[in-house]
């Protein structure tokens, strides 16, 4: 990769293959799932008390990553997944290359890159929710309401049709090497990919000399910290990747190989909700199944509960609005 960054002049750049845009663009969307199963993990251990931090996980997210890519931005030019390939971001004004990006140029792109999958993540959530109340035939009382509900779903079905249509039309153009912009939202920047320096690693050896000759600064110290902490989210992005590729590797053969387990003994005390919604102890309206138990509601008993009180009603395990199911019997 540094070969090929050496030829990056004034007007002319080596542009990454396709294949290296999707792959880091793939890694990028990974980060925020991965996150937010070690929050998950960490809170286990204490979900009575922890548990509500769940509620915030996705400002915990935008908070962790503006982090991050500041400190990319700010060392390699580049995004976290964009640096892991090797790559870094360069201006492109008046059809001249310029190595160093502007301000202006560092800092909206730190907005897009952390900004735009927060609210990206929010509004499929909301619209998620709609669709579910729709199904439940709620109808809001308020004028306004109805009306922002309306716009939420078909705007957010306008946005994912629009904002795709638009990428596959740019990847189109970058492989036929009509465009030298990788994403829309480079173009818009006025910001290229291609491939960066070698980075300048310090060996062990010359650390030890500093230390014995009492030239190792605090400066050294805060140097050896940073690039531990961001080598450590390489190799871990490393394994995140290979274990995304593991997993949609071996889930249809494996899984399906496994013998199938016998059912488990129905407990006692859950013979009297069979058939019946165990909150209002009727037939279930909109059957929806709450995964931690297993046990079958109505739609809007379930949600009200686990919304209110945050664990199952029957066994009292910690239970979210994720963890519902509808069962389209």
């Amino acid at each position: 990769m540094a070969e090929k960054g050496a030829h990056l002049t004034g007007t002319t750049c080596t542009k990454p293959s396709i294949f290296e845009i999707i792959a880091q663009e793939s890694l990028a969307y990974t980060l925020e799932p991965a996150f937010k199963k070690i929050l998950s993990f960490v809170i286990s251990f204490n979900p009575e008390r922890y548990g509500h931090l769940l509620e915030w996980s996705d400002e915990g997210y935008l908070i962790f990553n503006t982090f991050l890519q500041r400190y990319y931005f700010s060392k390699y030019s580049a995004s976290f997944s964009e640096t892991f390939y090797g790559l870094k971001r360069i201006s492109l004004i008046d059809k001249k290359f310029h190595d160093q990006l502007s301000t202006k140029q560092k800092y909206l792109s730190l907005m897009f890159l952390v900004l735009l999958p927060y609210f990206k993540e929010k509004l499929s959530k909301l619209s998620y929710r709609y669709k579910l109340q729709e199904a439940d035939n709620y109808i809001p009382k308020s004028k306004w309401e109805r009306f922002f509900k309306k716009c939420v779903i078909k705007g957010h079905n306008i946005y994912f049709t629009l904002y795709e249509s638009i990428t596959l039309c740019n990847y189109i153009l970058y492989v036929s090497g009509r465009s030298m912009y990788a994403t829309p939202l480079l173009r818009f920047l006025g910001i290229v990919l291609t491939y960066s320096e070698t980075r300048n690693i310090v060996p062990i050896t010359e650390l030890l000399h500093k230390v014995r000759s009492s030239s190792f600064t605090l400066s050294d110290g805060l140097d050896i910290i940073q690039t531990t902490v961001a080598r450590s989210f390489e190799i871990g992005a490393f394994f995140l990747q290979f274990l995304s590729w593991w997993t949609q590797e071996n889930y249809f053969t494996d899984i399906m190989a496994l013998p199938a387990p016998s059912a488990p003994k129905v407990r006692h005390s859950a013979v009297k909700y069979k058939g019946l919604c165990p909150l209002c102890m009727k037939v279930p309206h909109i059957r929806t199944v709450l995964m931690v138990s297993g046990y079958i509601f109505c739609y809007q008993c379930i949600l009200s509960e686990v919304r209110n009180k945050k664990r199952c009603p029957v066994t009292n395990y910690p239970a979210n609005e994720n963890d519902l199911i509808r069962l389209y019997i």
